[in-house]
């Protein structure tokens, strides 16, 4: 199997929000982490998980507290994707507890797919949504 590729935050990714944006850089390197572990064959596969579930459930909240004051219509969307996710972890996870040699790949594929998704695209929109609402803050 070849080079497994990192994922990249760009500036283009941000959501204006600068603790939300330091979280989407630190949950790519984290999921950076997720894919050199694997890569090198690594035991500490099962504590970079646990970091990046840690981290999740501490960044869902802070997103969602966010889009909650400032009245984003599209929240419980979000939270939806948010729960989907969780769920397909916790499949991951008991899959790779069984043994499935595969479950790496599968998973860090996911997983890669998923965070630049979900970032570039349902988080860009809060972004956009919490931009322009700034905007009609400032000509009121």
């Amino acid at each position: 199997m070849g080079r497994i590729a990192y994922i990249k935050w760009e500036p283009s990714n941000s959501v204006h929000v600068e603790i939300l944006d330091e979280q989407h850089r630190k949950l790519f390197d984290i999921v950076n982490d997720l894919i050199d572990e694997i890569e090198m064959g690594s035991d500490r596969l099962l504590p970079v998980i646990h970091d990046l579930i840690d981290f999740l459930v501490i960044h869902f909240r802070q997103e969602q507290m966010v889009m909650t004051e400032s009245g984003y219509p599209d929240i419980m969307k979000h939270i939806k994707e948010h729960q989907q996710f969780a769920e397909k972890a916790k499949e991951f996870f008991q899959e790779y507890k069984s043994g499935d040699v595969d479950m790496e790949y599968k998973w860090i594929t996911y997983l890669k797919a998923w965070v630049y998704d979900h970032t570039t695209k349902m988080d860009r929109d809060y972004g956009e949504y919490l931009l322009n609402r700034a905007g009609d803050v400032h000509q009121a």
